[in-house]
C-alpha cells in the first residue's frame, strides 16, 4: 500500500526529537519519559496539506491477533489541522502498517474533542497518581 500523498516519511534527528518535546510534555503519562525514551521505535511523518503541516510519531504495537497503530507524538507546526483531513491521512498511514487500530493517549481537551469529531471512539480513562518517595 502507498502512503497517502499528504504523508512524508521523515527521518528522525535530533532537531526532530526536540521539536517532539511539547508533544511528550503533554503526555498523560506525568512526564515520566524524555522525548528520545517516549517516541523510541516509533516512525516519523510530516503531514502536509497547504498550509498544514505537523509531525506525528507512530509506533507499530503488534499482537497474536492485528496490529494497533499509536500515536506517540504529535505537533503542529503551521495552519490548524483540519480534523478531517488529518484524520484520513492517519487512517491511510494506519492500513500502510497493517494495523486494525488506530489509539492515542492524550491529555489535550481539543485534540480529544477532534479525534471524537472524527469517529474516534474513547474506551476507557488513563487514571495516575503521584508517587512521592
Amino acid at each position: 500500500m502507498v502512503l497517502p500523498a499528504q504523508v512524508t516519511p521523515t527521518a528522525w534527528t535530533l532537531e526532530m526529537i526536540e521539536a517532539m518535546r511539547p508533544s511528550v510534555e503533554a503526555s498523560p503519562w506525568g512526564g515520566l519519559a524524555v522525548p528520545r525514551e517516549a517516541l523510541h521505535g516509533s516512525h516519523l511523518f510530516t503531514f502536509t496539506d497547504g498550509g498544514q503541516r505537523a509531525l506525528v510519531a507512530l509506533r507499530p504495537v503488534v499482537f497474536g491477533r492485528g496490529t494497533r497503530l499509536d500515536v506517540v507524538g504529535l505537533v503542529s507546526q503551521g495552519d490548524r489541522l483540519h480534523g478531517a483531513e488529518f484524520d484520513e491521512a492517519l487512517m491511510g498511514t494506519a492500513r500502510c502498517f497493517g494495523a486494525s487500530v488506530l489509539a492515542m493517549t492524550t491529555a489535550r481537551e481539543h485534540i480529544e474533542r477532534q479525534c471524537l469529531r472524527q469517529g474516534w471512539e474513547r474506551t476507557g480513562s488513563v487514571m495516575t497518581k503521584a508517587i512521592h518517595v
